[in-house]
């Protein structure tokens, strides 16, 4: 049998809204038409239901619908000539993964060997084409923050109700594939990891690669971006501050004085290039401008560092 095709999955999906599921889920008799229209035998439609039902409560949720659908069509392709006894391993979503083993080891008549075109899983490939591109950045557009970045919680939310783009995916295998994208472990991550944490997922849902237990160093360099941070209140309190905060101001004044010297440099630049005609003023102006910002931001960083020195050393003193 063929694998799962990502135009199968939508129109799976529009039938399946179209049945208007309750709480995300369809009841014997909402599937009942679609079953019969087929012209199969009642035995055969009933165990497509069964094999579909893995949790067995007489409904089917979008993934098991998927299932029953897969299973309808195949018989009625003539791509499968009966209906198997068990499903394929191709065919059973990562989240139902737990309880199919469980029911196997419970009933194991059923319980039989991989079927032989059951393959080892691929490897993730790296490259992101233009299409899925624009399907990543129009779904992280619907769940950014304020600053422009993800959490855990916004990109699970995506995967889990988006399941035309993520149907095979497990809670599991979201959890290890955002640990993979942030090895640092913050509380968010930036749009180059968060694309891969998309790209990732797709890859394992459509084409059943294994997430990987370790990424390419290219794309640890992408995703591996740091940021400097002038959040002063984020540094703890502590006596090694006392000594860190000497060579922070230190390193923040060599700065400060290789940021007044290039702007003086910038200024006599500007000063003699004003003669020539072609002299391109407004680059300069800017230049000049983004500087003279940089040395202020600086500046107040300075000062902020001197006032927590001065506090810690008088805390220091009260102690003594």
């Amino acid at each position: 049998m063929p694998k799962l095709e990502q135009f199968e999955i939508k129109k799976y999906w529009q039938i399946f809204c179209g049945l208007k599921p309750v709480e995300n889920k369809v009841s014997h008799d909402q599937v009942k038409p679609i079953l019969y229209n087929s012209k199969q035998d009642s035995s055969i439609l009933n165990k497509i239901w069964f094999l579909a039902d893995i949790d067995d409560d007489d409904m089917l949720d979008f993934e098991e619908f998927v299932i029953c659908m897969r299973l309808l069509f195949d018989l009625i392709n003539n791509n499968i000539s009966t209906v198997p006894d068990v499903l394929p391993d191709w065919l059973i979503p990562g989240s139902k993964a737990k309880l199919i083993k469980q029911k196997r080891s419970n009933n194991p008549v059923t319980s039989t060997p991989k079927e032989e075109e059951t393959k080892k899983a691929r490897e993730v490939d790296w490259y992101i084409s233009p299409n899925d591109l624009k399907v990543y950045n129009d779904l992280l557009t619907k769940s950014t923050l304020t600053d422009g970045s993800f959490t855990f919680s916004s990109l699970s939310i995506i995967v889990n109700s988006n399941p035309t783009h993520f149907i095979n995916v497990s809670n599991g295998d979201i959890e290890k594939t955002w640990k993979l994208v942030n090895p640092k472990n913050s509380t968010s991550i930036n749009k180059d990891p968060a694309m891969y944490f998309l790209h990732i997922l797709k890859q394992n849902s459509d084409l059943n690669a294994a997430i990987p237990n370790s990424l390419p160093s290219r794309i640890s360099n992408i995703i591996d971006k740091s940021e400097i941070s002038y959040k002063v209140d984020s540094v703890p309190r502590t006596e090694t501050t006392t000594r860190t905060s000497n060579t922070t101001n230190k390193n923040a004044s060599v700065v400060k004085s290789q940021f007044e010297n290039l702007l003086n440099y910038k200024k006599m630049e500007s000063s003699s290039k004003s003669i020539q005609a072609n002299v391109r003023v407004d680059s300069v102006i800017d230049d000049l401008q983004n500087i003279e910002k940089q040395v202020d931001r600086l500046e107040s960083y300075l000062s902020t560092k001197k006032n927590e020195l001065n506090s810690i050393n008088n805390q220091i003193n009260q102690l003594k």
